[in-house]
């Protein structure tokens, strides 16, 4: 029973009302009181940048759920899109935004062409939340649902808050820090499309020749670059046209924040299509328990605050998937294509989809292939590269990421023994527990740029890296128990979802032996939370009912926490920076507030099954 049929106040109503206030104030504070360059360091500017943090994340919720919620409110069909899908036309609408505000950029002022674009938005989410039924927008467990990707989401808002970060940060000190050690650069990446924009830059002229280098414009995908720009923008950001290398703001002037915590709210969107998938394979009651497994697994946290696209790659995949399995091919094969304007890595999965369009998870036929459907997937999936291709032009150039197929590490013409053998060590060191830190310490990809990381450093990259650290090394027992009897449960369905993307990936990836975890298996460890919390919704939700099983599941949320904080605490010896003590202070009290509600979200779980 929804909160209107029971007479009383509308809490759902009221929550989205507040965030669609706190996105108009964002505005407003980007137009009238934009970000000032330099150090935030008073205890006024720490306060300011908190209330820019939280208006930007309201506005990315806002112009990304948004005109899903308005087409839900207006709609006959009061789940129509279902909430694996809400995110898409938010999405699609802010790509729009920027590419139009990059078109127009030589006669118009971008900031301009965000905000015509995107006030209108907010005024039909308004107008659809004030002018529809008395009714709810969601049922309970669709909000039980967003609440739990909401406490991810505020974790992850959180850890990019808190000034400090481990030892060797790649670009330590800048707004752009990585918040990780190593030599990834990737989570800024994007950031180049608002630039780009912002100065009216050409995808190939000598800014983004010298900004993609050594890939091009055509290497990525456009649609995450591109859909932040209006968080930026309209936000108050100033993209420079160099580096983006300021010295680090709570909130900067150069607009990386908002572009930061737009993607991670991209990112998120990953756990929902996670969760409608698994409602419509096993029901209500296996969709919550996914749920709740993804928001406390390490990898996929880390996963969130890294803002690379392969999250949102992930999510795009996950509603193609859901497509493949509602006999929708052709949708699925668009959602693909999507997928891969969003990051390259989303083609890996189309072997899966082909595979379950070929052969159904249930009820295969062997000698009667349904070629037809792959046939239907395949023409849907060719629109959008074949696009890029001839928007590219004679730029196009995709060549160092089929390399990996072929390399070994920087060996590009490695013997078949060599490629073998890089691929055996990068295996091993994918799920064996402590060989990654202990075999191979001086790597350096887990390493700072030019030296040797503490070993602290070294153990906890295993949870970015590796399959039994990345989905808790706790829980591994119980994961290498819940795969074995889905394995048997249901053999193609796993074979074909988990096992053979798992052997392509190892085949395909060639370019480092640090683990393959955070190198393209985002929907693979996604998938993989399927099956298990469809396993358990088959056999009755054992773990639910056992005291042991429950406690080793609340243990996941330590694990997610200790990632958050301990690195940097070991090697920075320090929680607190005296130049942004308000800032700080806030950010650890909400990384412990944020665990501690997952934890209780997985403790309170009922010991019996929902009813669906």
């Amino acid at each position: 029973m929804t909160s209107a049929e029971k007479g009383g106040p509308r809490p759902e109503r009221v929550t989205m009302l507040a965030v669609l206030g706190l996105a108009v104030l964002g505005c407003l504070l980007g137009l009238l009181s934009p970000p000032g360059e330099g150090i935030h360091g008073g205890k006024g500017e720490q306060l300011l940048d908190l209330l820019r943090v939280l208006t930007t994340v309201a506005l990315a919720l806002s112009l990304l759920l948004g005109p899903g919620v308005a087409w839900r409110r207006l709609s006959r069909r009061p789940d129509s899109p279902s909430l694996g899908f809400l995110f898409l036309p938010g999405l699609l609408v802010m790509f729009a935004d920027g590419g139009a505000a990059w078109v127009l950029s030589g006669a118009v002022d971008p900031r301009l062409t965000c905000l015509a674009l995107m006030v209108p938005v907010l005024g039909l989410v308004l107008a659809a939340l004030l002018g529809s039924g008395p009714e709810d927008t969601f049922s309970g467990e669709e909000q039980r649902a967003l609440v739990v990707v909401g406490c991810v989401l505020g974790l992850a808002v959180a850890r990019a808050l808190w000034s400090l970060g481990p030892e060797g940060e790649l670009y330590g000190g800048t707004i752009s820090r990585t918040l990780e050690v190593g030599d990834r650069p990737d989570s800024r990446i994007p950031f180049i499309l608002p630039q780009l924009v912002a100065h009216h830059e050409r995808p190939f002229g000598p800014l983004g020749t010298v900004m993609f280098f050594p890939y091009n414009f055509s290497s990525r995908g456009p649609v995450p670059g591109l859909a932040s720009t209006p968080l930026v923008l309209i936000g108050g950001g100033h993209p420079p046209a160099d580096f983006p290398e300021e010295a680090w703001a709570p909130f900067d002037h150069q607009g990386f924040a908002a572009y930061r915590l737009g993607m991670m709210t991209f990112a998120c969107t990953a756990f929902l299509a996670l969760w409608d998938l698994t409602r419509r394979l096993a029901g209500l009651a296996a969709a919550r328990f996914a749920v709740l497994l993804a928001a406390t697994t390490p990898f996929l946290v880390h996963e969130v605050w890294f803002t690379w696209p392969k999250m949102l790659a992930a999510a795009v995949i996950l509603t193609a998937a859901i497509c493949v399995v509602d006999r929708r091919f052709f949708l699925a094969g668009l959602l693909a294509g999507l997928g891969y304007l969003v990051h390259p890595v989303a083609l890996l999965s189309l072997p899966t989809l082909g595979l379950l369009a070929l052969w159904p998870l249930r009820g295969a036929l062997w000698k009667r292939p349904r070629l037809p459907a792959a046939l239907s997937l395949a023409g849907g999936v060719a629109i959008a590269p074949v696009a890029w291709r001839i928007v590219n032009g004679a730029h196009y150039d995709q060549g160092q990421f089929v390399e990996y197929l072929t390399s070994a590490s920087l060996n590009l013409h490695p013997s078949l023994g060599t490629w073998l053998g890089f691929r055996l060590h990068s295996l091993a060191d994918t799920l064996v527990p402590l060989l990654l830190p202990l075999g191979s310490p001086h790597n350096y990809s887990i390493n700072v740029i030019g030296g040797i990381s503490p070993g602290v450093i070294h153990f906890f990259f295993q949870y970015w890296d590796t399959v039994p650290f990345g989905m808790a090394i706790v829980f591994l027992p119980m994961l290498l128990v819940g795969f074995w009897r889905a394995l048997r449960l249901w053999p193609w369905a796993v074979v074909a979802t988990v096992l053979i993307p798992f052997a392509l990936f190892t085949i395909y990836w060639g370019a480092s032996t640090s683990g393959m975890m955070r190198e393209g298996l985002q929907a693979w460890t996604l998938t993989l939370i399927v099956v298990l919390a469809c396993e358990q919704a088959s056999t009755g939700f054992g773990w639910l009912r056992s005291t042991a099983a429950r406690v080793v599941l609340v243990l996941r949320v330590v694990e997610v926490a200790a990632v958050v904080v301990v690195p940097t605490l070991a090697t920075r010896q320090m929680l607190v920076a005296n130049s942004f003590q308000v800032t700080d202070t806030i950010a650890l009290v909400a990384m412990a507030a944020f665990s501690v509600a997952l934890g209780a979200m997985v403790w309170t779980q009922p010991r019996e099954p929902l009813r669906t």
